[in-house]
């Protein structure tokens, strides 16, 4: 329970005070896998990427099969090489569509396409295929068709998660709609998504350095991901980490 109340408060963009929460509790309770998946969940949206991943392998030291969002993180990290060396996630999970886009941000386009029309044919659920229609028109470099599909995903609560505004947003940057893409990352980390490292390292952004706009997104993200990593700590989350 507190770990799923911490995804919909990160989707409200409140995941710092999530977190302080599930530290509080794994404090408490640290045997409990499912408090750590949370925590990597969390802290992921505050941008401490490697709390993150830290969290993750200590849900796992504590239970192999719990479920985590590993592939999440290391697609903020930019860490490609190793998201695509994990084994493949179960046909129809989210983290299938993040490899999808982990694919298409490494080059590898034409395995890309293959993974997600075997998604298309797995899971008949409409939202999914909206979803994987955006990505597709995405993988052939079809803005307008991505703008379309944007339109028919604005009726889903997933439009309100500032990680799936921040997606938008990144891919849009990845075929040079860079004013889009703009607007979706002033969005979200305007909802509490501070991935600053991402903003700042990723080579879709590049076009979007000397932008005043952009460079102000930055500071915003990187005052949000300080603030989150006082409270870290504050909160006892290195030592709890620190094995």
């Amino acid at each position: 329970a507190h770990k799923f109340y911490a995804y919909l408060e990160s989707d409200m963009g409140h995941a710092t005070r999530a977190m302080v929460r599930l530290l509080g509790e794994a404090n408490r309770h640290g045997n409990d896998a499912e408090l750590f998946a949370g925590l990597a969940h969390t802290c992921r949206y505050c941008g401490l990427f490697d709390e993150s991943i830290a969290a993750d392998d200590e849900a796992r030291r504590l239970d192999p099969n719990v479920a985590t969002n590993l592939q999440q993180t290391l697609l903020m990290t930019g860490d490609l090489e190793r998201l695509l060396s994990l084994d493949p996630p179960p046909m129809g999970g989210g983290d299938a569509a993040i490899r999808v886009i982990a694919l298409g941000l490494a080059g590898r386009r034409d395995e890309a396409r293959r993974l997600l029309t075997e998604l298309q044919q797995a899971v008949q659920i409409r939202t999914f295929q909206w979803w994987s229609g955006y990505l597709m028109a995405w993988l052939d470099r079809r803005p307008a068709d991505m703008a379309s599909g944007l339109s028919a995903l604005k009726q889903l609560m997933i439009q309100n998660d500032p990680e799936a505004i921040f997606l938008e947003g990144w891919l849009h940057c990845d075929v040079g709609e860079h004013a889009i893409g703009l607007t979706h990352l002033k969005r979200a980390v305007a909802k509490g998504y501070f991935v600053a490292p991402t903003l700042s390292a990723s080579t879709q952004f590049d076009a979007l350095r000397r932008d005043p706009a952009f460079q102000s997104l930055i500071a915003q993200a990187e005052q949000g991901r300080a603030r989150a990593l006082a409270a870290f700590r504050d909160a006892g989350g290195e030592r709890l980490l620190a094995g």
